[in-house]
């Protein structure tokens, strides 16, 4: 960050889905933006488990879980594995033993454990779906009626469908394709690396988001405040201490450098400026960085015409200022930038209505 590419504002304020750090801490009530019912379900039935209990209808195999102790760590794909085969060769379940409520919510469990470890080792955007409700891909591949799509998972960033009830019934039923546990989760995270690490989509998600976010608070006549954004809270914007404007863009940049909580990914945004038709205007800048192997740095600017003599701002469109990726690759983080922008609710008006190419 060099000096002087940054300007003053007021404090900083709320609005819409993003809760500002003073109301965080007052506990104010928050919304998660495009989270879907079932990504809630994923996660309630994963709370449940952890905390050894059973949901509505219990779970088949409910001993046995336990004993399985999913915790996350890599033995425990293996222990997942003993269990499986372990239902496969005594219990023999049946298509209708699976179709029980207490069948499908122990199939839930496991399929949502193994995408949440696939999630956390990759740090791409999942979202989990009821088959007849999960949205067309860009390739248009149709849904297919079937036992192993009444769960998908799509990765809206990377144009992905995974079926893992399919790979599931195939430890479980007779005449099934068995696959390891830990090999399954590898080809997921396999097909989400192909074009490079999955974070920095979901980093440049939390590009659009963050920048949509800021560009809310300047269109309402708030103040554009240093704010970060990380993979602990990605939707929790994390304001930097007020009082002293200097201070916090420096706070924020020693946070985006140093990484002192170990995140894999961070958003820092401040108010600043960028080129636009080879003028200086007003802009909201974004610092994108991952880390671990191939860390990704980018800057992005936001740039706007503030409000003025009646009319309302102006959006124009976000450049990338400077980074350490190719342009081919810069060019595939596009659509995540533009899904992170349309993934947040203004609290009125919108994004299209203030924005002019």
């Amino acid at each position: 960050m060099q000096d002087g590419d940054y300007r003053s504002g007021c404090g900083p304020g709320h609005r819409g889905d993003y809760p500002c750090a003073a109301c965080a801490r007052r506990g104010a009530p928050r919304r998660d933006v495009k989270v879907t019912p079932m990504n809630e379900l994923a996660r309630t039935f994963l709370e449940i488990y952890a905390a050894g209990g059973e949901p509505a209808g219990g779970w088949t195999y409910g001993k046995a879980l336990r004993q399985a102790r999913l915790d996350f760590t890599p033995d425990s794909l293996k222990r997942l594995d003993a269990l499986l085969a372990q239902i496969r060769e005594r219990a023999r379940p049946s298509r209708a033993d699976l179709d029980t409520v207490s069948g499908r919510n122990f199939e839930s469990l496991v399929v949502f454990y193994v995408i949440e470890l696939a999630r956390r080792r990759s740090q791409a955007v999942l979202d989990w779906h009821e088959g007849a409700a999960a949205p067309a891909l860009p390739s248009g591949a149709p849904w297919v009626d079937a036992p192993g799509t009444r769960l998908l998972v799509d990765a809206p960033l990377h144009g992905l469908r995974f079926e893992p009830l399919a790979w599931l019934e195939g430890q479980l039923l007779a005449g099934g394709q068995a696959l390891a546990a830990a090999d399954y989760v590898a080809t997921v995270v396999a097909q989400l690396e192909r074009h490079g690490p999955p974070r920095w989509w979901t980093a440049m998600q939390a590009v659009g988001r963050l920048g949509s976010w800021q560009m809310m608070m300047a269109a309402g006549g708030r103040g554009i405040w240093p704010t970060l954004v990380s993979a602990a809270a990605p939707t929790t914007p994390r304001t930097m201490d007020g009082g002293d404007l200097r201070l916090a863009v420096q706070q924020g940049d020693h946070l985006l450098s140093n990484n002192p909580e170990g995140q894999p990914w961070q958003v820092f945004s401040y108010a600043g400026y960028a080129e636009r038709k080879g003028a200086r205007v007003d802009a909201v800048v974004l610092l994108a960085a991952t880390y671990g192997d191939q860390p990704m740095r980018l800057r992005i600017g936001f740039p706007f015409r503030p409000a003025q003599a009646g009319e309302p701002l102006r959006i124009w469109q976000p450049v990338l200022v400077d980074g350490n990726l190719d342009v081919e690759t810069s060019a595939r983080l596009g659509p995540a930038l533009e899904y992170g922008i349309r993934s947040l609710k203004w609290s009125s008006g919108g994004w299209d209505e203030l924005y002019q190419a």
